[in-house]
């Protein structure tokens, strides 16, 4: 028996699927925190010592939550997936073409390469639909907090997240 061929779809997430920055849908408003000024302070942070610009988010996201008294542990940062919002068509996207896929012989899988949160994404309504989900990490303590970040997607890293699919 033949199998049938494979086509993947890759996705960025910010932007792409969604029309703002993961963090804007419930994270920064819990910080007390607007999305334009917490982005000017991570790229101020960027210019001032040099650093990644996705480790240096991170950093700080786990910085002002820490000040803020806002929960970051494992289970936190699905809730604020829950909140993100789609661009039109999104959410019906995955049935429609994977049904053109079946009408065409073809099993369609869907990726996530992101410089976003994957334990954001995995809480939002579209998450199930991905084969596998690359996306920034962070390291967690023996209490499934969070404490430093353990995978950066930046742009240069999501090739090769592209080449792992391949």
């Amino acid at each position: 028996m033949t199998s049938r061929p494979r086509v993947a779809i890759c996705y960025d997430f910010d932007g792409t699927l969604s029309p703002g920055n993961m963090q804007e849908y419930g994270f920064f408003s819990a910080l007390g925190k607007s999305a334009k000024g917490f982005w000017e302070e991570s790229k101020k942070l960027v210019k001032e010592v040099g650093a990644d610009q996705i480790l240096a988010y991170m950093m700080l996201m786990l910085e002002r939550a820490g000040e803020a008294k806002i929960k970051t542990r494992r289970q936190d940062f699905p809730e604020y997936g829950k909140t993100v919002e789609f661009f039109p068509g999104v959410e019906e996207w995955f049935k429609r073409i994977n049904e053109y896929g079946r009408e065409h012989g073809l099993d369609i899988e869907h990726y996530i390469v992101s410089s976003g949160l994957k334990e954001i994404i995995e809480g939002t309504r579209i998450a199930r639909q991905f084969k596998k989900i690359y996306a920034c990490s962070f390291f967690y303590d023996q209490n499934d907090v969070a404490r430093w970040p353990a995978v950066a997607v930046n742009y240069t890293t999501k090739t090769q997240f592209l080449f792992r699919i391949n």
